[in-house]
């Protein structure tokens, strides 16, 4: 008969079951500094928009001559530039690179069937534009059974101060960014219309819906709604139609058609994330 204390030592000696461990992300080596560099980059945010030395250093584990070293890189490369003196800010060569990534993220083939349910439901033409730089841009399109001439065609870059979906992105720019924007458009429209045009935006970037008559092409109605992707405009659903056949009732039915299909566009991107 095993004893006790037998028993207790055949125990011991059986392999012990553990707990699965999960393997850490695999480290590419040799950029020690790179890593560094870009972990001081991205210290940045909407909260920290601006880093000191002592931040770095509170961050992490370097010596102050380290610290002068991967600050003196980031600007270097115009990531950041030095606002005050010792205050450090990202700089606008970021902006390019928001804009890429902006450009990159695709929902062509998630917006299209909704484009053809709202042409479907209208007998109008439905489509999508999004911003890009200081243009409208339409990237989709479903076309009703009464094609009609229209300026905004996938691929085209249109003004973003004329039709309803191009103001509506357009009243997604901050108050800077819009005068920014008003600067560079320069003698395209007069001191008189540009302060309209900003009245206008206020009560499109409260609603985020627009409609507009004859602004890009003549004879054009257009109902529009914006669509955004966490918090960030992911562009803007319009339909189009001559305004000549529009009666009231089938403007408002376009005006439903358009904000349920935002919603559905908007729901769609939040299940994709």
């Amino acid at each position: 008969m095993m004893k006790a204390n037998d028993e207790t030592a055949a125990q011991e000696s059986e392999p012990q079951a553990t707990e699965p461990v999960a393997a850490e992300p695999q480290r590419t080596k040799g950029v020690d500094s790179a890593r560094r560099a870009l972990q001081i980059l991205l210290e940045f945010s909407e909260s920290t928009p601006e880093l000191t030395v002592d931040n770095v250093l509170e961050k992490h584990d370097i010596s102050v001559p380290s610290a002068y070293r991967y600050i003196s890189l980031l600007r270097e490369l115009d990531l950041i530039e030095e606002r005050e003196k010792g205050r450090f800010v990202l700089s606008p060569q970021i902006l390019r690179l928001a804009r890429a990534a902006e450009t990159a993220i695709d929902f062509r083939s998630q917006v299209q069937p909704i484009l053809n349910r709202m042409a479907a439901e209208t007998g109008e033409t439905a489509l999508y534009l999004r911003r890009v730089n200081d243009s409208a841009v339409c990237l989709a399109i479903a076309e009703s059974d009464h094609p009609i001439s229209i300026s905004f065609q996938p691929g085209n870059l249109m003004p973003l101060y004329g039709g309803a979906a191009a103001k509506l992105l357009l009243s997604e720019l901050t108050p800077a960014k819009l005068t920014q924007y008003f600067n560079r458009l320069g003698p395209a429209l007069s001191k008189k219309e540009k302060g309209k045009l900003e009245s206008d935006l206020e009560p499109l970037r409260a609603t985020g819906y627009a409609e507009s008559a004859g602004e890009v092409d003549r004879g054009v109605w257009a109902s529009a709604a914006i669509v955004h992707s966490n918090g960030i405009s992911a562009g803007a659903l319009t339909i189009v139609a001559p305004d000549y056949r529009l009666t009231p009732e089938h403007k408002t039915q376009i005006a439903d058609a358009v904000r349920a299909g935002a919603e559905t566009f908007q729901s769609v991107i939040a299940d994709r994330g």
